[in-house]
């Protein structure tokens, strides 16, 4: 035990920092509690109706894509495995689309065999969004005019069904929040005057001030933080970023676990 006390602490940051490494690279797999909240969130998408239309949102930039992502990402999957019409984009948050931009490719194209402008099609950026939305509420295709690439929107068969942001058109609007405008506007602007059922991935710092949306039922469901991530992923059976994340929280907390008990035997030891 004296010679475990003098061990030198930056052995003990190395060996921290190698299992951390690994835990990245080969996942644990640990399980994870799933919250009432987030199997409520999963649910209520997951029982759209069959060959429904959704708005995916992703109202953030670069910041604040590492709890994000994980959350867009999931809904993505999920919306794929039920086969719904999605449609993504914004407006205001120019970085949203472009980062999004990659994983709608590899998942919706690539891994599901989703046509553009058929089963899907992403609309990026638009300025200003209390004007974008008031005119996306009667024509939502004179409202975006071109999609993601700079072609008129017009032109693809997707559009035909949504003519207008409406309940008879839309089924849900799946918003990614981290400031305004956000989920808080899609709210006032869209959500509360169609009755399209409004769902949130949340920031965890903001979470908090947005839990009454959620206990009003103004907010038809939140993930929450990157907990709630991972425990979306894992109720949609998929292990990504959030789920690893929590694999290294849980080793870390080990670890200083660990360091505190040898830490607290090795001093009575010595003091014995």
């Amino acid at each position: 035990m004296e010679r475990l006390m003098k061990i030198d602490r930056r052995i003990l940051y190395l060996v921290a920092v190698v299992v951390l490494v690994l835990v990245l690279f080969f996942p644990l797999g640990l399980p994870v509690k799933v919250s009432d909240l987030t199997q409520k969130t999963y649910n209520g998408i997951q029982n759209l109706p069959d060959g429904s239309l959704v708005i995916i949102s992703p109202m953030y930039d670069a910041g604040s894509q590492g709890e994000l992502m994980p959350m867009f990402v999931a809904m993505l999957y999920q919306c794929a495995e039920r086969h719904y019409k999605i449609v993504i984009g914004n407006a205001q948050w120019a970085m949203g689309p472009q980062l999004c931009h990659p994983y709608v490719e590899k998942i919706l194209k690539e891994q599901y065999g989703y046509q553009y402008g058929v089963d899907y099609i992403e609309f990026g950026s638009k300025p200003q969004f209390t004007v974008w939305a008031n005119s996306a509420l009667s024509d939502f295709p004179g409202a975006c005019l071109t999609d993601y690439n700079n072609q008129p929107i017009n032109q693809f068969p997707i559009i035909k069904s949504i003519p207008k942001i409406s309940k008879e058109y839309v089924a849900a609007t799946l918003v990614l929040d981290c400031g305004t405008p956000g989920a808080r506007d899609w709210l006032a602007y869209v959500n509360q005057g169609t009755g399209i059922p409004l769902y949130v991935g949340e920031i965890q710092m903001s979470v908090p001030e947005m839990m009454p949306y959620v206990a009003s039922g103004q907010y038809a469901g939140m993930i929450a933080g990157s907990r709630g991530a991972a425990e979306y992923e894992s109720l949609i059976g998929h292990t990504g970023k959030a789920l690893k994340s929590q694999d290294v929280m849980s080793v870390i907390a080990l670890l200083v676990a660990l360091y505190i008990v040898l830490g607290n035997i090795g001093y009575l030891t010595r003091k014995k």
